[in-house]
C-alpha cells in the first residue's frame, strides 16, 4: 500500500513537472514575440502569467497598439473582449475608432466590454456612438455603461437624452442615469439615488453609493458619512471614493495630485485603484511621482501603478 501509494505521489509530480514544462515551452518570450502571439498568449495565460504580459504589452505599447486595433475589429469575441480592455488600459485614444465599431457586435461580451472603455477613455469622439447606445441597445448592462460614459464625456444637452431614463423600469438603470444627470450638473435625481443606498439588490446599493460622489448637494454628503459610520453599512470602500469624487470637484490638478497621495497609499483597497486610475488620467510629473510611491508597497495595487509608470512614461 505505502509503496503504490509512493508510486502515486511521484506519478502526480512526475505529471506536474511535465505540465509545467510544457507550459514554458508554450509561453512565448515577451520581449520578442510578435504583438499577435502576445495576444494569442493572454488566452490561456494564468494570472500571473497576464500580468506579466500586460507589463510587456504597455512596454512595448508602439508595436501592440495596430494589433490590438485590428483584434478589437476583426478577431474572435476573446480577441475584441481583450483587446478593448488593454486600448483602455494603455490609454490609448487612437483606438477609440476601433472600441467604436466593437460597440456593434453582436456578442454582448463585446459590447459591454466596448462601452466600457470608452467610459475609461472618455474621449470626446465617442460621444455620438454612446448616444446611440443609450437610445438603441437593448442590453441593460451596455445601456448603464453607455448613460455613464455620456455622463462623464458629454455635453450639457446630453441631459435631455439621459434624462428620460430615470422613469426606467430597471432600478440599476434609474441608479445609473440620475449619477449621470449629476455629472452634467443636474441634481434631479437625487431623492432616487439616497433611497437606492437601501435597495435589496446589492449591486444597485454599490452604484448608489458611488453615484452620490457626484453631487454636491449636502444630502449626498451627510448620507456618505451615514454608511461610514454604521458598523453595518454597506460599501464603505465605494462611499469612501464617493467622499473623493466629491472632494477632487473643482481642484486644481497639483491640489487633485495632493488629495490622492494620501489616498492612493492609504488602506482600503478599493479607494487606492480608483486613485491610481485618477492620477493615471491626470498624466503629470507629480501624479507619476505618487505612483512611484505606490510601487513600493506590498499590494496588488502597487502591480497596477508599476505598470501605470510604465504608461506614463516614467520609470518605477
Amino acid at each position: 500500500m505505502r509503496r503504490g501509494r509512493g508510486l502515486g505521489i511521484a506519478l502526480a509530480m512526475g505529471l506536474a513537472c511535465a505540465s509545467q514544462v510544457a507550459r514554458a515551452q508554450a509561453q512565448p518570450d515577451y520581449r520578442t514575440a510578435s504583438p499577435r502571439a502576445l495576444v494569442d498568449a493572454w488566452k490561456t495565460a494564468t494570472q500571473h502569467d497576464r500580468a506579466e504580459l500586460a507589463v510587456a504589452m504597455v512596454e512595448r505599447r508602439s508595436e501592440m497598439r495596430p494589433t490590438l486595433w485590428d483584434a478589437a475589429r476583426f478577431g474572435d469575441t476573446q480577441d475584441k473582449v481583450f483587446a478593448c480592455g488593454m486600448i483602455a488600459e494603455m490609454r490609448d485614444h487612437d483606438g477609440v475608432d476601433a472600441v467604436v465599431a466593437a460597440t456593434d457586435d453582436s456578442d454582448v461580451r463585446v459590447r459591454r466590454r466596448a462601452a466600457t472603455a470608452l467610459r475609461v477613455l472618455a474621449d470626446r469622439r465617442a460621444a455620438p456612438r454612446l448616444r446611440e447606445l443609450v437610445r438603441n441597445d437593448a442590453d441593460l448592462g451596455v445601456l448603464k455603461t453607455a448613460l455613464a460614459g455620456l455622463g462623464r464625456l458629454g455635453l450639457v444637452r446630453d441631459v435631455n437624452v439621459i434624462a428620460p431614463f430615470i422613469a426606467n423600469a430597471d432600478e440599476g438603470v434609474r441608479v445609473v442615469a440620475a449619477g449621470s444627470l449629476a455629472m452634467l450638473g443636474d441634481e434631479r435625481g437625487l431623492a432616487l439615488v439616497l433611497q437606492a443606498t437601501t435597495s435589496s439588490d446589492p449591486g444597485v446599493q454599490k452604484s448608489a453609493t458611488y453615484a452620490l460622489g457626484f453631487f454636491q448637494a449636502n444630502a449626498a454628503s451627510d448620507r456618505l458619512q451615514a454608511i461610514l459610520a454604521d458598523p453595518q453599512g454597506a460599501w464603505k470602500g465605494y462611499a469612501q471614493v464617493a467622499l473623493a469624487e466629491r472632494a477632487l470637484a473643482g481642484k486644481s490638478a497639483s491640489a487633485q495630485v495632493a488629495l490622492l497621495d494620501s489616498l492612493a497609499n492609504g488602506r482600503s483597497r478599493t479607494l487606492a485603484s480608483w486613485s491610481v486610475d485618477r492620477l493615471t488620467d491626470l498624466n503629470t510629473p507629480a501624479a507619476a511621482d505618487v505612483l512611484r510611491k505606490v510601487t513600493t508597497r506590498q499590494t496588488p495595487v502597487a502591480q497596477v501603478a508599476a505598470r501605470r509608470l510604465l504608461l506614463i512614461g516614467a520609470q518605477p
